[in-house]
């Protein structure tokens, strides 16, 4: 593999271009727009968790109250636990 990237960059006419992160003119430029990039992706992320929210507060109260209602039903069938000394 590094043969043929060898072989290209021979023919193109020496070494392969710096990234634009390497070049001093471009660099803020370049790092501005990834985050902006960034941005927007977590944008999409934070809109996809709040679309999920109801639901995930809806498993957490049912499964809350599923609880409660197990307590309640295993203390009616214990009395005792309550009333021991």
């Amino acid at each position: 593999m590094s043969n043929i990237v060898l072989a290209i960059q021979n023919v193109a006419g020496g070494a392969a271009p710096a990234p634009p992160f390497a070049q001093q003119t471009g660099a803020a430029d370049w790092v501005k727009k990834q985050l902006k990039t960034l941005a927007g992706w977590l944008k999409a992320l934070a809109g996809k968790a709040a679309a999920a929210l109801p639901g995930v507060i809806g498993a957490f109260v049912s499964w809350l109250l599923k609880t409660a209602g197990s307590v309640a039903t295993w203390l009616a069938g214990h009395l005792w636990a309550l009333a021991a000394d």
